[in-house]
């Protein structure tokens, strides 16, 4: 049951000041909403990003996906344990500290962190934004060529046809390039939380494995990962957008500038055989758009629900000076934790049944271009 494996995942082999009560309400799942949730996804988190995988079977997003959410409550989480007491940063001999300024203060070093972060997410919010734009420009430009190659006179298709072309490589250039900067701003965080590992870890050889030190080891290990997770994600974006591209120029302009050139729709039947070899190259490219749009689409939903707003309030779990609502609050998190898995998981369920749910409707509009009343 993947849902229930992934949330294991999460929160397996570590070491914390508190453990999930199996007495609190966590909203878990009914045993038949765990049936219905079972086959979420085939890989697990753990699965490197392969989006060479046809666009229907690409579904790693999924488990991805998750780990938003999950690093903000694990820093969260951690900004608890540093509300107890701060704590030095010892640099090994020799090492040179690049990215986290003033090791004296670990409650520092976690503002910097959480800072970096929340310029990430809406960097990545808006950027995304004008990712979905570029790609949802696509298909009616796909279409809008097919329907030229069809039906336009010769000296109409060749004025027009090639505005069209530039209309969906400008679009699919777009979503591509505006995809990078936010894989970039990703890798500097992770850098960020990489050498604080580095540094909790050698503090912990110095001065013993105390308790303290040992959970806040755990809690940096736990957001390196999801942030890790979180980068692949961002990283498949920009890979999708990639994709979209070099198949709009490879298999889709270059194909009709060929046959432009050499005179190739001058007769009904030539109109129609290279209509049949760009369909299926069409029929691609929307669905790799799509699918780009669909997974940005459920990143941002996610983003609004569970990271925008968490992450601007983070710090306030640092300056928590009672106990007992240190207690409550770490409680609350891990609730999050596994209630939020199990909500996310189940929407990327759902967004990747619409994906798959407009296959038929594609290609059925796809090949109506191959039916009569072509041009001469």
């Amino acid at each position: 049951m993947t849902t229930f494996l992934t949330v294991a995942i999460l929160l397996m082999s570590k070491s914390y000041s508190i453990a999930v009560d199996a007495d609190e309400d966590v909203s878990f799942a009914s045993e038949t909403d765990t049936t219905e949730t079972a086959t979420i996804t085939t890989t697990t988190t753990s699965t490197t990003t392969t989006t060479t995988l046809p666009p229907d079977l690409d579904r790693e997003w999924e488990d991805f996906v998750l780990a938003g959410p999950a690093v903000v409550n694990y820093l969260n989480l951690f900004m608890v344990l540093a509300s107890r007491k701060d704590q030095a940063l010892i640099p090994p001999s020799g090492y040179t500290v690049k990215y986290i300024s003033g090791v004296s203060s670990l409650r520092s070093a976690l503002f910097k962190i959480s800072s970096a972060m929340e310029v990430a997410f809406k960097w990545a919010h808006d950027d995304l934004v004008r990712v979905r734009d570029s790609m949802n420009q696509i298909p009616e430009h796909i279409k809008a060529s097919l329907l030229l190659i069809k039906t336009a006179p010769n000296n109409l298709l060749s004025q027009l046809l090639p505005y069209t072309l530039r209309n969906a490589d400008r679009a699919a250039n777009e979503g591509s390039a505006v995809s990078k900067p936010t894989v970039d701003r990703f890798i500097s965080t992770r850098l960020l939380l990489e050498e604080l590992v580095t540094l909790l870890n050698y503090t912990s050889l110095s001065e013993g494995n105390t308790d303290y030190l040992i959970e806040a080891n755990a809690y940096a290990d736990d957001i390196k990962t999801q942030w890790n997770f979180l980068l692949k994600l961002f990283q498949k974006f920009s890979e999708r957008a990639d994709i979209t591209q070099r198949s709009i120029g490879d298999s889709f302009i270059g194909p009709i500038n060929e046959a432009q050139r050499t005179n190739g729709f001058n007769s009904q039947s030539q109109r129609s055989d290279h209509l049949a070899r760009l369909i299926p190259a069409a029929i691609f490219i929307d669905q790799s758009s799509y699918l780009l749009d669909m997974m940005v689409r459920t990143y941002t939903d996610i983003s609004n629900d569970h990271l925008a707003n968490q992450i601007t309030s983070i710090n306030t779990y640092i300056n928590i000076g009672i106990e007992s609502l240190r207690i409550t609050s770490q409680r609350q998190l891990w609730q999050n934790i596994v209630s939020q898995s199990i909500k996310i998981a189940r929407l990327a369920q759902e967004r990747h049944d619409r994906f798959v749910d407009t296959g038929p409707n594609r290609q059925a509009d796809y090949a109506a271009y191959l039916q009569s009343d072509f041009a001469a």
